[in-house]
């Protein structure tokens, strides 16, 4: 499982587990082998067919 999700400041990044956003930025609180990992700009685009913003939703890759 994995999701994708734009920060605050635009980054696109790819998370292990679904992030929960708290007003500041995107976090993932199940433990300490969770991560994320910055897309270059366009990836997610590729990825599911459209744009995403900060305040969209994450979306789960399947």
């Amino acid at each position: 499982m994995a999701f994708v999700a734009v920060s605050i400041d635009g980054e696109e990044r790819i998370y292990s587990n679904k992030p929960i956003a708290d007003g500041a930025g995107w976090w993932v609180c199940k433990g300490y082998l969770d991560q994320c990992v910055t897309l270059p700009h366009g990836s997610i685009a590729k990825l599911i067919g459209r744009e995403l913003t900060w305040e969209d939703e994450p979306v789960e890759l399947k």
